[in-house]
């Protein structure tokens, strides 16, 4: 089957929503289709049963026959919006008992499902919650029912840009004469061409309301049931997939990819996403249990965020930041100083990990040249995790201590030291926490003694390392390190592309113990998953080091083209207030609570060696053998055959090695945070035979 059902709505009030509603629902019963009806919420009626209000009008003249407790889950007195209507008798509507209504419909009479909303799209539901939230919800196509009055032109371009903005598939508009009076030529093909979809149908005036079987005439007269009937045929889109397929294999080399694999395998093709859930150009939905790299914070295609982009968008697209400024960087700046640790002071803008990382580590070497005032400053060198990962610029790939994404540019890397990573899972000295006394951090004391003349910086992910493979440090590693760093003067960069705005349930990660790095690197989340984005925080000391005239060349001669792009800008302050002053990394607490519930069950597999969970990071560590956490042979991409097996069943994760990580939406609901969970788990059972 196509699509689960249609959202009727109107560029107002009494446009013809529930005329075109029943014209609908007869047409597709009348070529064989069971359909039902819902009116999620009814304003203006009589309190009373049997309902009289539109969803009665619909049901009997399309002879639907859908029970009232699913037809109308919501119905209030006062004719006002379902908010207001709602507010007035002490009540609340709830979206998800909606899509819940919605979800038992099909579950159990297996219809296609029309809904009616009330008025025009940007009439709310809940104090915050629109039309459009529900139908991003529901999944499903809109139609929009406008009338040829004075302002039809306006009223259906403005809903049609109000339906662009967030994302809803429109399926055409209908045209519906709601009275008598004769009414001005409307200029079709130029509103088809400026609306940019199609316009159905035009349905002249009728007074067969009264008479179901005029009614039916009528419609069948006045309305095609093709573009109707569409709209339930499975996406047929092989042709599609095969000439997109053909063009991405002549054209396209993937990041982190085997191009060879890439060449034999299937390949999924992303057409929208909206909450948790990414889907295909056939229709099939998949959770988005990688946060689309880690990025995605508050759900795909949020409204306030789609509004604050177009809306600094058509204001100002881009301007350089050199030599200029614009209000959505000061403003995020003030932000980004008043929620990060309270030493960092100065804000640095670029475009994504890599180049957040790669500014601290310039700003450090340069630093101390400057402060030394010498032609060869002792401090040049930097400092690493053994299993670090830091982006793929150069200067991130000099820190980054995975041989396999090092060796091949080693003539080209600064001078770095790696000191053990904190991985107690697999602990290099052989020792279990916390008797080993974190022994970890003792031997990075001995490498930084005989070093630390010529030492820099120490380029450190904060608690998680993420790309390395969710490993987790223990209790008192992070403020340790800090320690030592402050000890023999090293500055420490805080890598918190990954780990920031609320992944371990702290805004930031450093937060857990308390540290004050001397710069910190963000990006990913900070941009919401919307737009590309990092910000370098570093101290006034650091700061004031390149101060001087021109002539004394102490200006940080670093920049990009996109440095502190306006929408970028824009949206991530909207992303900060999404957070609610700590309201949503409260709920982040209780999830990440509830998730370490759902992992318990994971201990049983034969092949999971170790699952670690930080907040909503988890990372779960596959083995051959259990006892002795000998890996799978590399060859075999166990993990890769997990997260397949995984796409099957409709959850996207991506592996690191044979690490599967779960990386959710933070805004992910109770129950789907447990699907994502019950899938990964059915997964490896799947594959490794647990």
């Amino acid at each position: 089957m196509g699509h689960s059902g249609l959202f009727i709505t109107g560029v107002g009030t009494g446009v013809g929503k529930t005329i075109t509603s029943a014209a609908i629902a007869h047409l597709l019963k009348k070529n064989g289709h069971a359909v039902d009806l819902m009116k999620p919420a009814q304003t203006g009626t009589n309190g009373k049963k049997p309902f009289l209000e539109d969803i009665g009008l619909i049901k009997k003249l399309s002879a639907a026959d859908t029970p009232d407790s699913l037809a109308s889950p919501y119905r209030f007195k006062a004719p006002l919006s379902p908010y207001h209507a709602a507010l007035k008798e002490n009540k609340k509507i709830s979206l998800k008992k909606i899509t819940g209504k919605f979800k038992q419909i099909q579950k159990e009479r297996k219809s296609f499902i029309i809904v009616e909303g009330a008025g025009g799209l940007m009439v709310p539901l809940t104090e915050k919650q629109f039309w459009p939230d529900l139908i991003k919800m529901l999944d499903i196509p809109i139609v929009i029912v406008t009338t040829p009055a004075l302002g039809m032109i306006h009223q259906t371009l403005s809903t049609i840009l109000t339906a662009e903005m967030y994302g809803l598939d429109i399926a055409g508009i209908v045209i519906v004469e709601t009275d008598k009076k004769k009414h001005p030529d409307i200029d079709t093909k130029w509103l088809e061409k400026n609306a940019g979809c199609k316009i159905l149908a035009t349905l002249p005036f009728t007074g067969s309301i009264n008479s179901p079987k005029r009614f039916r005439a009528y419609a069948e007269k006045h309305l095609p049931s093709e573009p109707f009937v569409n709209l339930l045929k499975k996406k047929e889109n092989s042709r599609l997939q095969k000439k997109l397929e053909k063009s991405d294999r002549q054209h396209i080399w993937h990041p982190f990819t085997q191009m060879k694999e890439w060449m034999e395998e299937d390949m999924l093709i992303v057409d929208s996403a909206s909450g948790t859930k990414l889907k295909d150009i056939h229709g099939n939905s998949y959770y988005d249990g990688h946060s689309s790299y880690w990025v995605n914070i508050h759900g795909h295609s949020h409204p306030k965020l789609m509004r604050s982009l177009h809306r600094q968008s058509a204001k100002l697209d881009h301007a350089t930041f050199l030599g200029l400024t614009h209000q959505p960087a000061i403003e995020l700046a003030e932000k980004l100083v008043e929620i990060t640790p309270q030493n960092l002071r100065k804000v640095f803008y670029s475009d994504n990990g890599s180049t957040a990382v790669e500014v601290g580590i310039k700003m450090s070497v340069q630093y101390f040249r400057q402060r030394e005032k010498k032609r060869k400053p002792k401090k040049t060198k930097l400092m690493a995790l053994g299993e670090a990962y830091h982006g793929d610029t150069l200067g991130a790939v000099a820190v980054g201590g995975v041989k396999m994404y090092r060796k091949i540019f080693a003539p080209l890397l600064a001078d770095t030291v790696f000191a053990p990573s904190p991985y107690c899972y697999r602990c290099t000295v052989g020792k279990e926490f916390p008797e080993c006394g974190l022994s970890c951090a003792e031997e990075m004391e001995r490498i930084v003694k005989a070093n630390h003349e010529s030492i820099a910086a120490f380029v450190i992910e904060p608690m998680v390392q993420s790309p390395g493979g969710i490993i987790i440090s223990p209790p008192g590693y992070l403020k340790r390190v800090r320690d030592i760093c402050y000890e023999y003067d090293i500055i420490m960069i805080a890598d918190e592309v990954a780990v920031g705005f609320g992944r371990t349930a702290k805004m930031f990660a450093c937060e857990h113990e308390n540290v004050e790095p001397d710069i910190m690197a963000l990006s990913k989340s900070i941009g919401a998953g919307v737009t590309p984005l990092a910000a370098t925080l570093a101290t006034d000391e650091i700061y004031n080091a390149f101060i001087g005239n021109y002539d004394d060349k102490k200006t940080f001669f670093h920049g990009h083209t996109f440095t502190a792009h306006s929408p970028a800008c824009a949206v991530a302050l909207e992303s900060l207030k999404l957070f609610g002053d700590g309201k949503l990394l409260a709920k982040v607490e209780e999830k990440s609570a509830r998730i370490g519930d759902f992992l318990v069950k994971f201990e049983d597999l034969p092949h999971v060696g170790d699952i670690r969970q930080l907040g909503m990071i988890i990372g779960i560590e596959i083995v051959g053998n259990k006892e002795s956490r000998k890996r799978f042979t590399p060859s075999k991409r166990t993990g890769h055959a997990i997260s397949m097996e995984a796409r099957k069943r409709g959850l996207i994760v991506r592996p690191l090695g044979d690490i599967m990580v779960l990386f959710p939406i933070l805004e992910s609901m109770e129950d789907e945070l447990e699907d994502m969970v019950n899938i990964l788990h059915e997964s490896i059972a799947a594959v490794t035979g647990g």
